[in-house]
């Protein structure tokens, strides 16, 4: 059986016209052939009807002296594809039965003479329907505007089967089970290229198996119609929902900035002592803040998100990776705003009261992968209330991100990290300067890193080789043998005297060679 003559399956039949006009009121098995068309007129002719042909009922016959409910069980048992219904002829009792039977049932309102002509000619030449399909198809495509309503066009059109906008790993949109391996289905996928014909994600298409090679090869091409149809409206979708977010992230990166400056003291105010609460206006949420879809009355727990490989002087993130990054946290941490700010993006948990530790935890857990799918680490602040406190939880997660490390998917908490957030403040590359002229010899040491890293390690232990080898995750003689290395390097860890500024430089020095992957 050649391409061209390869039958109709009804999901194909039910998306032109005529069927396409009326209404799929039981579709049990889309897969289902259509080998001809019959017009039922007297119960005689449904009573001969060949297997799968698709009956028609005429109006009169099936609101006259025979019902819809033996029309259906006769086109049972002959094995009809599915039976073509007027309108009025149709009830819920009707549907009901047929759901029972496994028996398609479609309901038109043309004259059933008509529509019994026009699905004839529809089996009859199947490459022309499959023509006009793709045809309604792309008039569907091209009215839509957004990534959403393209997925949703190809999700009908190829239905039961499902499909997916993806890169990489991620599903940007579509049904998520698309790209599951999945038994007695199989995949068929379409390259799109974003602006500049460079590659930017896929189609993939989990479609059930079909019955045959041929009718196999006829699905195959027709969803890879379908789908390259779909690139063109869904690369301006992109285009256009990349504008709209943007525009949005920079509304809310401007928005965040002017919260950051109100919850600050007024210029010209006397500073506040160290761990004195701050009050009066500095306290205050400013209403446009709710505009933006903001929460910040209560308590508000800030995290600090940041490139695991960031440095200093590096530029903002790439917009591609906000967008990315704001999507996939939207979906995993609804109601937290996902903001860029100063370098990475701030977002925050907001709660009438302050929940439990354990509770705050669980809030914060389960993003592991995603930071390290994209390269990026997490500090937690403590729990805040107002607009002052959300502005202090976000420099407390700061500090944490920076005191953590730089291992990608890091979560670190600043409840954790206790006084150790005084070495955030120390400027890296301030220390390597001091450092290359204090300690030339550590300095110019092809396994400075580790060394520092080591050294670092026992004094936060207070010299502990047990606890600093667990830390580090190597053997407690690795660890003797580097603090040796070490003390021949100038190290002094034993004098009381150089122990606090070797500390300090300890960990200056690590922030700073990572920073500049040296080491």
């Amino acid at each position: 059986m050649s391409r061209a003559t390869a039958p109709l399956a009804l999901a194909e039949l039910v998306r032109v016209d005529p069927l396409a006009r009326g209404e799929v009121a039981v579709l049990p098995d889309p897969a289902q052939r259509v080998l001809g068309v019959e017009l039922a007129e007297t119960f005689d002719r449904l009573a001969r009807t060949p297997a799968h042909r698709l009956v028609v009922l005429h109006a009169e016959a099936a609101t006259g002296g025979w019902s819809l409910a033996a029309a259906l069980h006769v086109a049972w048992e002959r094995g009809a594809a599915g039976v073509v219904v007027p309108r009025p002829a149709m009830s819920g009792a009707s549907a009901l039965l047929a759901r029972r039977l496994g028996t398609a049932l479609l309901v038109v309102d043309d004259d059933a003479v008509d529509v019994a002509l026009e699905l004839a000619a529809r089996t009859a030449a199947p490459e022309a329907a499959r023509a006009l399909r793709v045809a309604r198809c792309a008039e569907e495509l091209a009215e839509q505007s957004t990534v959403r309503g393209v997925l949703g066009v190809l999700n009908a059109e190829l239905a039961p089967g499902v499909v997916a906008l993806v890169t990489g790993s991620s599903v940007l949109a579509g049904r998520a089970a698309a790209v599951q391996q999945r038994e007695g289905y199989r995949e068929v996928r379409m390259a799109v290229n974003g602006p500049g014909g460079r590659a930017w994600a896929s189609l993939v298409a989990s479609l059930p198996e079909a019955a045959s090679a041929v009718a196999a090869d006829v699905e195959a091409r027709s969803a890879e119609s379908v789908l390259r149809l779909a690139r063109l409206p869904l690369v301006a979708a992109w285009a256009q929902r990349r504008l709209d977010t943007s525009a949005q992230a920079e509304t809310e990166r401007a928005a965040f900035a002017v919260l950051h400056a109100a919850a600050q003291r007024p210029a010209g105010a006397a500073a506040a002592a160290p761990g004195e609460p701050d009050g009066g206006a500095a306290g205050e949420v400013p209403r446009w803040s709710a505009e933006l879809g903001w929460r910040i009355e209560g308590v508000n727990r800030a995290v600090r998100l940041e490139l695991a490989d960031a440095r200093e002087d590096d530029d903002e993130p790439a917009v591609e990776l906000t967008q990315l990054l704001r999507a996939q946290w939207s979906r995993l941490r609804p109601g937290w705003p996902l903001v860029p700010h100063e370098g990475g993006w701030v977002s925050w948990q907001n709660t009438a009261e302050e929940p439990a530790p354990a509770a705050a935890r669980r809030a914060a857990a389960g993003l592991e992968q995603l930071l390290a799918d994209h390269g990026v680490v997490m500090g937690v602040g403590g729990g805040h209330r107002g607009a002052a406190g959300l502005v202090r939880s976000v420099e407390e997660a700061g500090l944490a991100v920076r005191v953590g490390g730089a291992d990608a998917g890091r979560v670190t908490w600043f409840e954790d990290v206790g006084v150790r957030a005084v070495l955030a403040q120390v400027s890296a590359p301030a220390v390597a300067e001091v450092a290359a002229l204090a300690l030339p010899q550590l300095a110019a040491a092809r396994d400075r890193l580790v060394l520092a890293e080591t050294v670092a390690a026992v004094l936060d232990h207070g010299g502990s080789l047990v606890a600093a080898s667990a830390e580090l995750g190597v053997h407690r003689n690795t660890v003797l043998a580097r603090t040796a290395r070490a003390r021949e390097l100038g190290l002094a860890l034993d004098d009381p005297a150089q122990r606090l500024p070797l500390h300090v430089a300890c960990h200056g020095l690590v922030r700073a060679w990572r920073a500049a992957g040296s080491g």
